[in-house]
């Protein structure tokens, strides 16, 4: 036994002293522009429909370009909570009958459970008269509604209600909320926060009423729906809530483009058009890699485009 140990022991530390880390060499690459209009400092001037034309050598293995438009800011890679302006938007149509006051629009940052105890008990703010709502079976858009007010930070979350309320003793009406969405307004830049097409599935819905199944809310990815019953129809209080929103959610930036990847040979060119006047940060990304470690480098140009 202690001879099988001895060999198993001598094996084990030929292995070691046999792997050899594979090292991992600093991308050589260069990358100039030359074929600016003009320069101001450090400031390469361009007009709008000129195209840039970046001149490479050396060598990498994967080159990365972030053009510095919105959405491809190397500097906004890494982020994933700003808060801008939390709107809402949305279309009603309201048919049959003639009650009113049948619909509420409400929204909370502060729901503690999804049961129905706590959205009836939760101290909700009523927006409904910051939009416009339809009176009959034409459809009118809210508006943009501004919540900013409700939200305290950018990890703030929240709800927004639709309660619907018929009475008994004339016919009730039916209501359709369509084309929803919840956006987080950046200065240049719109995240979407929730919408009918993505958030079908997460609607909850309570009521006092659930037969028969159309005097409950029914949600779609276009529609939000509750049907109004005839006179006799019991009275129907009936909400629908959303999920959770987190108000200062926003997509992380990504590159424009992959210039060289592992797999392609050296390239000694690139170029670039931008679609808008305005002033640009361009980042190249060179690096290399192995199972063992990473090089990289960086290479940044100041770019203004003019009319």
């Amino acid at each position: 036994m202690k001879y099988l140990f001895n060999i198993i022991l001598t094996a084990c530390m030929f292995f070691v002293a046999c792997k050899k880390e594979l090292k991992v060499n600093s991308p050589t690459v260069s990358i100039d522009l030359k074929n600016a209009r003009s320069s101001i400092d450090d400031t390469f001037v361009f007009k709008l429909g000129d195209t840039c034309k970046f001149a490479l050598s050396g060598y990498a293995d994967n080159i990365i370009f972030w053009g510095g438009s919105v959405g491809n800011k190397y500097e906004l890679r890494n982020r994933s909570l700003k808060l801008g302006k939390t709107t809402l938007s949305f279309t009603t149509t309201s048919s049959f009958g003639t009650q009113t006051g049948t619909l509420q629009v409400l929204a909370t940052n502060k729901l503690k459970g999804m049961d129905s105890v706590s959205v009836v008990n939760t101290n909700w703010t009523n927006i409904t008269n910051r939009a416009a709502l339809a009176t009959s079976a034409t459809a009118v858009n809210s508006g943009i509604v501004d919540l900013s007010d409700i939200i305290s930070n950018e990890r703030d979350s929240l709800f927004i209600a639709f309660k619907y309320t018929g009475v008994t003793g004339s016919t009730q009406r039916t209501w359709v909320v369509s084309n929803y969405l919840v956006n987080n307004v950046l200065a240049d830049y719109t995240y979407n926060l929730a919408s009918l097409a993505n958030d079908n599935l997460f609607w909850t819905r309570y009521g006092n009423v659930w037969t028969p199944a159309s005097a409950r809310w029914v949600a779609t990815t276009t529609g939000l729906t509750i049907i109004g019953g005839p006179a006799t129809q019991a009275s129907n209080t009936s909400w629908v809530v959303s999920k959770p929103i987190y108000a200062g959610r926003v997509a992380p930036d990504v590159p424009t483009a992959t210039v060289k990847n592992i797999s392609a040979a050296a390239t000694t060119a690139y170029s670039y058009k931008y679609a808008a006047t305005g002033e640009y940060k361009a980042t190249f990304i060179s690096y290399n890699t192995t199972p063992d470690g990473a090089e990289s480098s960086i290479k940044e140009f100041k770019i203004k485009i003019i009319p």
